[in-house]
């Protein structure tokens, strides 16, 4: 009798530990792991995002906006740049850019695994 109650003690213990994870997204994480890892997903972005952010910011605003603004131009990455795995194939990246017309620009990015795509979700600068 002794066994069965600590096995149902073990059991709603971990059930009560299992809610919380569930919510944070950790097991999700770990049943649906990334096929990148932190490095990689930056450096798609900085070869693949970075060199025609133009592009990517026509997409993000739309053609009148971005005519509005003008050209970013050609921007280089600098500093340190960061990721996060949100779950589900879909990355999160932020890290700052340098233009000769916009100065130092802070950019988010997002990327998707299952079909190699990339948006230009922010764009701040000083």
């Amino acid at each position: 009798m002794k066994g069965k109650a600590k096995g149902l003690l073990l059991a709603s213990l971990l059930g009560l530990l299992a809610v919380p994870l569930l919510g944070c997204g950790f097991l999700d994480n770990l049943m649906n792991p990334s096929a990148l890892n932190r490095q990689q997903a930056i450096a798609i972005i900085v070869v693949a995002g970075v060199p025609y952010i133009d592009d990517y910011f026509v997409e993000s605003v739309g053609e009148e906006e971005a005519a509005a603004y003008g050209e970013i131009g050609t921007v280089t990455a600098m500093g340190t740049w960061d990721a996060s795995y949100e779950g589900k194939g879909e990355w999160e990246i932020q890290g700052t850019v340098t233009s000769d017309k916009w100065g130092e620009c802070l950019t988010t990015w997002t990327l998707s695994e299952s079909d190699s795509k990339i948006r230009l979700i922010g764009f701040s600068c000083d």
